[in-house]
């Protein structure tokens, strides 16, 4: 239990907002399959409405991407003790 939950912190409650919309779905696909839960359609089609459905979310969610952070040449200079002279490489 302790290594879930270190990955589930690794991740943050929304770093891995795809991966929990996949897991969701599958949930509602397994009670769907072992339910019997009838919405009036056959099992393939229900089936492929639901497998369109999770694509569908999972291309729509996006993934948080971590905040890189915005650091002055001061700043830099404090962290890293480097005192020589800086290249600009950013081609504007």
């Amino acid at each position: 239990m302790g290594a879930l939950l270190s990955l589930l912190t690794m991740f943050g409650p929304l770093r891995a907002a795809k991966f929990w919309v996949s897991v969701v779905m599958a949930v509602i696909e397994f009670i769907h399959i072992y339910t019997g839960y009838d919405l009036g359609l056959d099992q393939a089609t229900v089936t492929a409405i639901i497998g369109g459905v999770w694509a569908l979310l999972v291309w729509w969610v996006s993934n948080k991407h971590p905040k890189l952070p915005t650091l002055t040449e001061d700043e830099v200079r404090g962290r890293t003790g480097y005192s020589g002279p800086i290249e600009d490489r950013s081609g504007g």
